[in-house]
C-alpha cells in the first residue's frame, strides 16, 4: 500500500505542475464511499469552492479510500502531497493527540448538543486552530457524521453480552480505554481492513457509525447492530498548511466560506439521514438492539480521569469542560 501511495502522490504532484496558469487543481482524499454523508458534505464544499472562485479552483475528490486510510492520508496532507481531507477525529488524534477529547464516552447527549458544541461558540475552534497549525494543518470546519454503535456477529442486549469479546476500534487511545472499561478486547484496525477482519472473525465486533455500517454494506457480512451511541463521530475538515499558504487571499476567503456552507448543509442532512437509516438497515435483515446505556456510561466514567492525567488531556480539558457545560 505504501509503495502504491508513493506512486499516486508522485502522479498528483506531476499533474499539479502542469496545471493551466491561473487555475488551481487541488486534491482531496476521503476514506468514505460515494453515498456516505461525509463524502456528500465534502462534495458540497468542493462545489461551493468552485462556484465562489468562478471555476478558478477545482478539487478532485478521491473517495472510497483509494488513496489509503485516514492516518496515511492525513500524513500526506501534512507533507503537502494532498490538499484537503475530511478526517475522523479519532485517527487524527494519532497526529494531534488533543483530538481525543471528542472520543470521550457519552460526552454528547444528542444532536442538538453536538451542534451547540461545534457551532454555538468559537471556544472549540479557537482551541484547535493553533494546535492543528503547529502540526501542518489548516483547520477549516467540522462535519457531523452521526452517532456510533457496535456491530458484529452477536446481538447485544446488555453489558454482559460484550464481556471478553474482541472489537475493532479506531486508532485512538480513548476508544481503546473505553472498550477495555467495558470488559472487551479492543484492537485498533484501519478502516479499510474492517470488512476482512469481520469476515475472518479476527474480531467479534466493530464500533462505528450506523450510517457507515449501511453505506459500506457490512450487512452482507454481519446482521447485528447495537445502537449504544457511546460517542458522536466528529469529522475535521482540514487543508495542508503548505497548500493554504500558496493560495491568494481571495481563494483563502472562498475556502473558508465554502467550509461554512458545507457545515450548514451537513447539519440538516445528518438529521434527515438519522431518521431513516435504521429502517433501511432493518430492510436488509439486520437486527438492531437498543441496550440501556446507563451501565455502559457508568463503566466508562474512569476514562475521563485517565484522559485528564495525560498531557494532551490536561490541555484539552478546556474543550471537555466546555462541552459538558452546555445545557
Amino acid at each position: 500500500m505504501k509503495s502504491v501511495l508513493v506512486v499516486v502522490t508522485a502522479l498528483i504532484l506531476v499533474a499539479g505542475a502542469w496545471a493551466p496558469a491561473g487555475a488551481a487543481d487541488l486534491t482531496m482524499a476521503n476514506v468514505n464511499p460515494a453515498k456516505h454523508l461525509t463524502t456528500q458534505s465534502a462534495n458540497v464544499f468542493n462545489e461551493r469552492l468552485a462556484a465562489l472562485t468562478g471555476g478558478k479552483v477545482k478539487v478532485t475528490h478521491h473517495h472510497s479510500g483509494v488513496m489509503g486510510g485516514e492516518r496515511e492520508t492525513a500524513q500526506q496532507v501534512q507533507l503537502g502531497a494532498i490538499d484537503f481531507i475530511p478526517v475522523t477525529a479519532a485517527p487524527l488524534s494519532g497526529l494531534v493527540a488533543e483530538m481525543s477529547a471528542f472520543q470521550l464516552p457519552y460526552i454528547f447527549r444528542d444532536y442538538q448538543h453536538v451542534y451547540a458544541a461545534l457551532d454555538g461558540s468559537e471556544t472549540i475552534r479557537k482551541y484547535y486552530d493553533p494546535i492543528l497549525d503547529r502540526k501542518g494543518f489548516k483547520f477549516l470546519g467540522f462535519i457531523a457524521a452521526g452517532y456510533r454503535g457496535i456491530y458484529g456477529h452477536y446481538p447485544i442486549n446488555g453489558l454482559a453480552d460484550v464481556k471478553g469479546k474482541k472489537i475493532r476500534v479506531q486508532e485512538d487511545k480513548i476508544l481503546v480505554a473505553t472498550f477495555k472499561a467495558l470488559g472487551m478486547i479492543p484492537t485498533a484496525i484501519a478502516f479499510p481492513e474492517v470488512a476482512t477482519s469481520l469476515q475472518t472473525r479476527v474480531i467479534d465486533f466493530a464500533e462505528g457509525g450506523v450510517n457507515t455500517y449501511y453505506h459500506n454494506k457490512f450487512y452482507d457480512i454481519i446482521k447485528n447492530v447495537a445502537d449504544v451511541r457511546h460517542t458522536h463521530q466528529v469529522i475535521v475538515l482540514v487543508m495542508s498548511k503548505a497548500s493554504w499558504a500558496k493560495q491568494p487571499p481571495d481563494v483563502q476567503k472562498a475556502i473558508l466560506q465554502a467550509a461554512k456552507d458545507a457545515e450548514a448543509w451537513n447539519r440538516k442532512a445528518i438529521l434527515e439521514e438519522d431518521k431513516g437509516i435504521q429502517e433501511q438497515i432493518r430492510a436488509k435483515g439486520v437486527s438492531i438492539t437498543k441496550p440501556d446505556a446507563t451501565p455502559f456510561r457508568e463503566a466508562t466514567k474512569p476514562v475521563y480521569e485517565d484522559f485528564y492525567a495525560t498531557a494532551e488531556g490536561k490541555s484539552a480539558r478546556v474543550v471537555v469542560d466546555h462541552i459538558l457545560s452546555i445545557k
